[in-house]
């Protein structure tokens, strides 16, 4: 079965979480649009930065366009509706904005290219997504990246889709590593003890919960860099530590540090902040993370060119990812995978 059949058949709406710039994201979209397009599924499409520019503004480098069909429903910025050659019916101008101005959503009348600026904070894009479904979408994508990772939260999409590369690294088992380690991020188990999901809609902000499921609030008015405050607060009856906000390496080192070592309980795994050296060394110290919501990796997309003149060749990368990530597809898009 195709990959936008499967997406189409299980989920409402998907992201594409990019590892670096370069890493194929754009051409994943691309990807998918084609597919969509064989199959008459109808998309929805936004972005939470900026996609389908033909030059990359920071890296100067050359970007695939975003080419859509009819009937697509695109939500971006006003200010991008004229620089793309697509014919588009303004559907609704919103209230919500991006760097680039106020977000429009609008038909595709007339197939062409499009540049797509959606809004830049989560729960804008939540109900963005709500209102492209409302207009007629089967299957929203939204373009997201490592450095905007919440739209991978399922409070926000069903499932996510990593895009990865050969620009991570001249040394392929980096890149391998590197991938691997931000797929099981994402893929942090989901906590199954009953007496921690029976209390979950009381989870709203950073507390400390003992062995009887009481909840203990810290008095702070966030928990960035008071990771030696929680640890002071727990004891031998403290059975989970549950972080409402980022977590840091330094607050996974204070957590860790402390004798009692409890479990950290978090929504989901974007809220997790490290590199991926000292997070692998804090799990050989005993780190143990659970999660409310788990994120699910549809699938993991593969560019084995960098634009820096290197590559690898592309069934050696594509083998030793699915290895190293047993049971999420592994797909080079580029050479035109299903």
């Amino acid at each position: 079965m195709r990959l936008i059949e499967e997406l189409n058949q299980k989920y409402n709406s998907v992201s594409i979480i990019g590892l670096a710039k370069n890493a194929g994201k754009t051409v994943t979209l691309n990807y998918l649009i084609e597919e969509a397009y064989d199959l008459n599924i109808k998309l929805g499409l936004t972005s939470t930065g900026r996609d389908g520019e033909r030059l990359d503004l920071v890296t100067e480098t050359e970007k695939p366009s975003i080419f859509v069909s009819e009937d697509t429903i695109i939500a971006t910025a006003k200010s991008m509706l004229e620089i793309g050659d697509a014919g588009l019916e303004i559907l609704e101008t919103t209230e919500f904005t991006s760097p680039l101005g106020n977000i429009v959503l609008c038909r595709v009348k007339e197939e062409g290219n499009v540049q797509l600026a959606g809004p830049s904070n989560a729960s804008d894009t939540l109900l963005v997504k709500g209102k492209m479904l409302g207009y007629g979408a089967e299957l929203v994508i939204i373009d997201g990246a490592i450095d905007r990772k919440a739209v991978a939260s399922p409070r926000i999409t069903d499932a996510c889709i990593i895009a990865t590369g050969a620009v991570i690294s001249r040394d392929i088992k980096k890149v391998v590593s590197q991938t691997a380690y931000y797929a099981s991020l994402f893929m942090l188990p989901g906590v199954e003890d009953l007496g921690v999901l029976n209390i979950k809609n009381q989870l709203n902000r950073t507390c400390i919960i003992n062995d009887e499921y009481h909840l203990t609030y810290p008095e702070m008015k966030t928990s960035l860099g008071q990771g030696r405050t929680l640890t002071s607060m727990t004891d031998d009856r403290t059975r989970y530590v549950y972080l409402s906000g980022a977590v840091t390496t330094s607050m996974l080192k204070d957590l860790t540090a402390g004798k009692h070592n409890p479990t950290i309980l978090l929504d989901d795994g974007t809220q997790v902040f490290s590199d991926y050296y000292s997070y692998n060394n804090l799990k050989k110290k005993g780190l143990k993370i659970e999660v409310l919501n788990p994120i699910r990796v549809e699938a993991i997309t593969v560019n084995p060119v960098a634009p820096f003149g290197y590559s690898f060749p592309s069934d050696e990368l594509v083998r030793m990812i699915a290895e190293a990530v047993a049971h999420i597809r592994v797909i080079d898009v580029l050479g035109g995978g299903v």
